[in-house]
């Protein structure tokens, strides 16, 4: 007999298998918000099924706020679910005493089914298609827009990068039917546009006749669809960010590098004040050449600064991305997919292996969040008293530097696991 879970996954696979057969693609209606769909309290977007979930109840009923909470944490900011009202059940995933991951089920409510508003800002201009957004972080993944283009090359843009981060990630490899594998494309390039800012329209010629065909043979391929398309989208909005994240890094490490160099010009050329009424007689013949074998000092130190970084920076980053992966197939299995922490994000689940060293200053932590996705951290500083260690269920929160460190740690976190994304 069939649990609760895989009963409410089957009768959603029937409803969105005849909604592609109608020819209307669910996830791409119009009247769903532009924004992702994410929690109102912490801001994390939900993920495979449960967006898919949660965008079916918003063209349901009309939402156009993307954001669902729990009656307890709306509770919690004094504010109730009105009565009447019915949650969106959704899944996460919880360690069975067997070891093996189990789906359990949770509801949540959009914000406009409470009785009062909670202490978060207004949606409405936030949740605008942003084209001005939408380009500069085209430009960030090497795609350039011209200002006035039609929203069309944005989103043909955005498909071509969703191509492009599968064939790096090796999904081509691992999907083998072209329908399957595009309706991953479709999932992913939907949700990259909303995260990017841009209005989603409903694709041309897609193939939504075979995809209904395909999830009706087997109502699993929906939710692993639905998985690999959350993943991708989320490879896809990283490589769009990437670059602004290395010129940040690099216009405050030049900056630093510029004072120093100022430093040593001041150390090592402090010019004679002639005007100075303690130094009548200054002798100033040598202050010119002392100043130039200064500056040409600083340069040559600035420089091989900058090529040290640089060289640092691509062999070790190459060296923890190889190590992350080997560790997190260990675990997860070959297909396991390995990305980075995002600036301002918070991840819970199981430290899989630590890069580093527990008593280096300056480590890496992989962290699975889903059945084959794992986080690689950069952890700097961390305290002594936090004991990080392999096995440990905890929360890890990455700053807007990128380093990430402990937020919370419960023994008991791993009866009530969740991925990165609900």
């Amino acid at each position: 007999m069939p649990s609760a879970t895989e009963k409410r996954r089957e009768e959603f696979a029937e409803r969105i298998a005849r909604s592609l057969e109608a020819g209307v693609i669910p996830w791409q209606r119009k009247d769903l918000p532009d924004m992702p769909i994410q929690s109102a309290v912490s801001g994390r977007e939900y993920g495979g099924l449960n967006a898919l979930y949660l965008m079916e109840k918003c063209a349901e009923k009309g939402y156009d706020d993307p954001r669902f909470i729990t009656a307890s944490e709306a509770n919690k900011n004094g504010v109730y679910v009105r009565k009447g009202e019915h949650g969106t059940v959704l899944e996460h995933w919880v360690e069975g005493s067997d070891g093996k991951m189990k789906p359990h089920g949770y509801s949540v409510f959009n914000v406009q089914q409470l009785n009062g508003k909670l202490p978060i800002p207004e949606i409405s201009e936030k949740g605008k298609a942003n084209l001005e957004k939408a380009a500069r972080m085209l430009k960030n993944a090497g795609i350039e827009i011209k200002p006035g283009s039609d929203v069309k090359e944005y989103r043909e843009a955005i498909k071509k990068l969703t191509v492009k981060n599968a064939e790096e990630l090796g999904l081509n490899q691992t999907v083998h039917t072209p329908e399957l594998l595009a309706l991953r494309y479709s999932i992913a390039s939907t949700m990259a546009m909303r995260g990017a800012g841009i209005s989603v329209e409903q694709s041309e010629g897609a193939s939504t006749k075979a995809w209904a065909a395909s999830i009706k043979r087997d109502p699993s391929q929906l939710s692993k669809a639905a998985r690999d398309g959350s993943l991708l989208a989320g490879a896809v909005l990283a490589d769009m960010k990437q670059k602004q994240e290395e010129q940040s890094f690099q216009a405050s490490r030049e900056r630093a590098e510029a004072q120093k160099g100022q430093e040593l010009v001041s150390e090592a050329a402090s010019i004679p004040r002639g005007l100075d009424s303690n130094l009548p007689n200054a002798d100033l013949s040598g202050t010119q050449e002392a100043v130039i074998a200064a500056a040409d000092k600083a340069a040559a130190q600035v420089n091989d600064l900058r090529a040290s970084a640089s060289s640092r920076e691509a062999s070790v980053g190459a060296d923890k991305i190889a190590a992350a992966r080997n560790v997190a197939k260990e675990h997860l299995g070959k297909d396991a997919i390995v990305t980075s922490a995002q600036p301002g994000r918070t991840y819970s689940g199981k430290i899989l292996g630590i890069l580093g060293g527990l008593t280096s200053p300056d480590k890496s932590a992989i962290q699975a969040i889903g059945d084959n996705h794992a986080i690689l951290h950069d952890i700097k500083n961390i305290s002594a008293s936090a004991n990080l260690k392999v096995g440990d269920e905890i929360s890890l929160a990455a700053d807007e530097q990128g380093y990430s460190s402990v937020q919370a740690k419960d023994e008991k976190l791993s009866q009530k696991r969740e991925g990165l994304r609900r």
